[in-house]
């Protein structure tokens, strides 16, 4: 606007310092999604298997070892019963991961959007993590939250639990596992997105990685070949965690080895990262 035409105001600092760059796509890309009823719904269905554990909790006092012989390692309030009930949050957390995480880049790439984020003062470290926060996001939503809730529940509810234990220890084991394995698995998620321009195409790369190699890892099991199990991508996770929930080996291989394949998969994942999406300078 011309500064002699009416309504013109001069700028004035309003001394609040902008928000970094990183937190400003975080943010949008999460509240956008949650503006959608059906992701809403996803998510209340994704806390079903909370609040059967927190009943099976309750029932527990109700009915002794009962409780036990239903719901057995998976209703435990110890640190393996919540690295199970995070296990069996897989489901959830491949469906909406891969709705949420597929068109993160893919989008930006077909729609020709790279060339607007790298216009600005943004570079690819403060994208990558932007886009991965969100997915992260969403991960934590589904397993780490419930997590919080049924500590709290369990602490209120259950006369056996401590407070260092259900309020601090597995809380603090949850969390740290959680943005661990949240942050590698939104990785490797968004570089399959970095590879496509379609999010119909990522997703079934997704579901490859995911379910193809649960598959094969099943049949691995069946023929007593456990050293094949190290293919299977969210049992990994599920297995590397086992030291830190004190549990047993969630598979036929090492918890050292499968964290050993996790990191090679995060680094992979930067790799492609870095590879498929390079910054321009637009020059006007």
């Amino acid at each position: 606007m011309p500064v002699y035409e009416r309504g013109y105001a001069h700028w004035e600092p309003s001394g609040r310092k902008a928000m970094p760059a990183w937190l400003v796509i975080a943010k949008r890309g999460i509240s956008e999604p949650l503006k959608r009823r059906w992701i809403l719904l996803l998510v209340l269905m994704a806390w079903v298997p909370a609040i059967v554990k927190g009943g099976i909790i309750y029932f527990k006092l109700k009915a002794g070892n009962l409780a036990d012989l239903l719901g057995g390692g998976w209703a435990s309030i110890e640190p393996e019963g919540f690295l199970s009930f995070i296990e069996g949050q897989r489901f959830s957390v491949f469906v909406l991961l891969a709705i949420i995480g597929s068109g993160l880049i893919a989008s930006d790439r077909r729609d020709n959007g790279l060339s607007l984020y790298f216009s600005r003062p943004l570079g690819l470290a403060s994208y990558i993590l932007g886009k991965m926060l969100i997915v992260v996001f969403f991960y934590c939503l589904v397993t780490l939250l419930p997590v919080y809730v049924l500590s709290l529940f369990s602490y209120l509810i259950a006369p056996e639990s401590t407070g260092m234990q259900t309020l601090l220890l597995i809380p603090l084991r949850a969390t740290v596992y959680c943005l661990l394995a949240g942050s590698s698995m939104s990785l490797v998620l968004l570089a399959f997105s970095s590879m496509g321009n379609r999010s119909i195409f990522v997703m079934v790369w997704w579901t490859i990685m995911v379910s193809g190699t649960e598959t094969i890892s099943a049949i691995a099991q069946g023929l007593g070949r456990d050293a094949l199990q190290v293919v299977n991508f969210l049992g990994q996770y599920h297995n590397a965690a086992a030291w830190l929930f004190s549990s047993d080996p969630r598979l036929g291989v090492s918890p050292g080895v499968s964290l050993l394949v996790v990191c090679a998969w995060t680094v992979g994942a930067i790799w492609v990262l870095r590879t498929r999406i390079r910054p321009v300078e637009v020059v006007s």
